[in-house]
C-alpha cells in the first residue's frame, strides 16, 4: 500500500497531518529572520596624526582641513570623516565596496605625501585599514612586581623599545594602541637674566636648537660604479648637547 492509498483511505489522519504541515510552515515564516539589506563591510583606512602640546581646534584647523583637502579626490572615497583630540587627529575613509584595500592604502599614501605645510612637532601620519567602526577588543595592563622601586610610568620606552615589535606581530593583530606611561624628553630650562642681557628672544633660541637638532643630507658619493648616500648626524645624543648650540654667529653660547 503506497503513500497515496493510504492517504484516500484514512482522509482525517492525512487532513491533519497536512494542517499541522501548514500550520508549522506558518509559524516558521512569521519567526524566520529576514534581511532584505544584509551587512557589508565596506574597506575602510584610518590616518592618525599625532601633534603633541596641541588642542583639538589647533589640529582641526593646521592638520586635519590640510590632509582633507588632498584626501578628497580619491578614487573609490564615499565618505569621510574626521575626529580631532588633544594631541592627536584620526580621519576615517571609507570606500566602495569593490575597492581594494591594498591600492587605497597605496593612493592615501600618496595624497598624505603631498601635505608639505606641517606645524613643526607633527609626526608623521599612520595608515591603518582597521576600519573606523573597529574596537579595542583586548585590554592588557602592565604593572612592576613587588620589589622594584621604580615608577611603572617610567617603563614606556621600555614597552616601546622591547615589548611592542612582538605584539604586533601576533597573527590577527591589526593595531596597537598604547596610553600612560612617561616618554623620554630633554627639558631645556632657560635664563631670562641672561637672555636680557645678551639680547636673546626665545623665539631665537627655539630656532637655534630646532636648527642644530637635526640630521642633514650631505649628498651622494659615487664610488666604482657605487652610489653612497652621505647623512651628517646632528640630532642630540646625550644632555650636554643642547649646551654647544651657537645661537648667533659671534658666538654666544649657553643662554640657558
Amino acid at each position: 500500500m503506497n503513500a497515496i492509498e493510504h492517504a484516500i483511505r484514512r482522509p482525517v489522519t492525512t487532513s491533519v497531518m497536512v494542517i499541522l504541515i501548514i500550520l508549522f510552515g506558518i509559524i516558521g515564516l512569521l519567526r524566520l529572520p529576514v534581511q532584505l539589506a544584509p551587512d557589508t563591510e565596506l574597506p575602510q583606512i584610518e590616518v592618525n596624526t599625532t601633534w603633541p602640546g596641541a588642542s583639538p581646534t589647533e589640529i582641526e584647523s593646521e592638520v586635519v582641513e590640510t590632509q582633507e583637502n588632498q584626501l578628497k579626490s580619491l578614487q573609490g572615497l564615499t565618505k569621510m570623516e574626521s575626529s580631532s583630540y588633544n594631541d592627536y587627529s584620526t580621519i576615517t575613509l571609507t570606500f566602495d565596496i569593490n575597492t581594494d584595500i591594498d591600492t587605497a592604502l597605496f593612493r592615501v599614501s600618496n595624497k598624505l605625501n603631498e601635505v608639505s605645510d606641517y606645524p613643526e612637532n607633527v609626526n608623521q601620519p599612520v595608515l591603518s585599514s582597521t576600519g573606523g567602526s573597529s574596537h579595542p577588543i583586548i585590554w592588557m595592563l602592565i604593572k612592576t612586581r613587588t620589589g622594584p622601586d621604580t615608577e611603572v610610568a617610567k617603563y614606556r620606552t621600555y614597552f616601546e623599545n622591547e615589548v611592542r615589535q612582538y605584539l604586533e606581530r601576533v597573527e590577527g593583530v591589526a593595531s596597537l594602541l598604547v596610553f600612560g606611561g612617561t616618554e623620554d624628553q630633554l627639558e631645556v630650562v632657560i635664563d631670562p637674566r641672561k637672555m636680557a642681557r645678551r639680547g636673546v628672544t626665545i623665539n631665537q633660541v627655539i630656532s637655534g636648537l630646532v636648527a642644530a637638532n637635526q640630521d642633514t643630507s650631505a649628498g651622494i658619493l659615487g664610488i666604482d660604479r657605487k652610489n653612497y648616500r652621505i647623512r651628517t648626524l646632528g640630532k642630540f645624543q646625550n644632555t650636554d648637547d643642547p649646551l654647544n648650540v651657537v645661537i648667533f654667529d659671534d658666538g654666544i653660547k649657553r643662554v640657558f
